[in-house]
């Protein structure tokens, strides 16, 4: 019986240690990076060299199977956020997805903002140039591509 009690006790314990870990984790990124390496692919939301950039779509609830909608609260969050981003478009001029971005870097200081918008077009512009680029070019401007998104993700941007 004590044994039993002495288990129970640290299911509880492992559940709040858990808990408590899952609470500090950063928000996913819709932004996940193919990496291939030695004919094995791999997927992440970490930036690797050479590294195809994708964006992925998160489900949004569950409707179909018992005919109701059935969502969690951060689809609820997202859902909110994208009305009060509609409601301001008029006056701010941002779309969801512009406002999407200054919401996430809202909290960051100024010059991790500035650096922010700096690599913006830095990374859509060497993304254009990996696909144009030939074999002999193309490692140095995914070495390039991946410094770049690295210090992306460093900043939060």
């Amino acid at each position: 019986m004590a044994g039993l009690k002495r288990a129970l006790i640290g299911l509880v314990f492992a559940g709040c240690a858990g808990m408590a870990v899952a609470q500090s984790l950063p928000a996913p990124s819709r932004t996940m990076y193919k990496c291939t390496a030695k004919n094995v692919t791999s997927y992440s939301d970490k930036p690797c060299l050479g590294a195809e950039r994708l964006t992925v779509t998160p489900t949004r609830g569950v409707n179909k199977l018992s005919g109701t909608e059935r969502i969690g609260k951060d689809v609820q969050d997202e859902r909110i956020r994208e009305i009060w981003a509609d409601a301001f478009q008029p006056i701010s001029g941002m779309t969801r997805e512009e406002y999407e971005v200054y919401r996430r870097r809202f909290k960051l200081s100024t010059a991790a903002k500035q650096e922010c918008r700096q690599l913006d077009p830095a990374l859509l512009q060497l993304e254009a140039m990996e696909k144009a680029a030939d074999k002999t070019a193309r490692p140095t401007i995914q070495r390039d591509l991946f410094t770049l998104r690295q210090r992306f993700t460093d900043l939060r941007c």
